[in-house]
């Protein structure tokens, strides 16, 4: 572990940029994967969808969600883990909304008259993780990504298994350090939370091809499902080669 005492934030950017340059190198032929899914949520990008009120909603959360793709993973290149999750518990937050919207679409008064209907929308809404846990059947393409969400809830909140890992005492200063970068053991621990970022957002991507982009993709529907089941194949075997069990969520 490579730990560097800040001088200011002009040396801490430049950690950041020499993490990217020592972590793509690190992943070498498995960077690819990342850019294969950024492939895929760009060519969905520019499908037409029709101007109606009810997709309006999820049509924006797709978006959130594909930025917040985009930060947690360029935080991951800059060895910055935690706000990765961060970013990919958002991606799952606007998910579920959509996914629900998506299968109501009567309810989307409600979620945009939150004032309004406060209390129908915190019932709906601030509890919209356990309504799609709790109904399997009717939001399938979301199951386990709630236990995710809370996993990485860990690193939104003062959770201590999400922060407690980051500091470090020198017993000989008497001084606490604050660790502002998350290192990895070695390689295939850091190759392992790749595959696991990079596979949760895929499964945020098909939820959004499935419910709501597939049937208005056109003449891209059969290129773009190609592309997924090649990546499906591709993402499924780096998980094999670097596992992420149980254990590995004690941080």
């Amino acid at each position: 572990m490579d730990i560097k005492l800040l001088e200011g934030f002009e040396h801490y950017l430049a950690i950041e940029d020499d993490n990217i340059s020592k972590t793509l190198a690190m992943l070498a032929d498995d960077y690819p994967l990342l850019l294969e899914l950024d492939n895929l949520y760009n060519s969905c990008l520019n499908i037409a969808l029709p101007a109606e009120s009810n997709l309006m909603i999820p049509a924006f959360l797709h978006l959130i969600s594909h930025q917040e793709f985009y930060c947690g993973m360029a935080s991951f290149l800059r060895l910055h883990k935690t706000q990765s999750f961060r970013c990919l518990r958002a991606a799952l937050d606007s998910t579920f909304t959509a996914y629900y919207l998506l299968k109501n679409p009567d309810k989307t008064q409600i979620y945009l008259d939150k004032s309004g209907n406060s209390s129908t929308w915190d019932n709906l809404f601030r509890t919209i993780k356990s309504t799609i846990k709790n109904n399997q059947y009717t939001f399938p393409l979301a199951v386990g990504l709630p236990d995710i969400y809370d996993l990485c809830s860990k690193f939104s909140h003062a959770d201590p298994e999400g922060i407690f890992h980051k500091y470090f005492m020198n017993k000989q200063e008497k001084r606490l350090y604050a660790q502002y970068f998350d290192f990895e053991k070695n390689t295939g621990d850091f190759k392992k939370w790749f595959a696991f970022l990079l596979f949760y957002f895929y499964k945020v991507f098909l939820i959004y091809w499935h419910e709501m982009l597939k049937n208005k993709a056109g003449k891209k529907k059969k290129e773009i499902e190609s592309q997924i089941r090649e990546y499906k194949v591709k993402i499924n075997d780096f998980r094999r080669a670097y596992p992420v069990n149980s254990r590995s969520y004690k941080f």
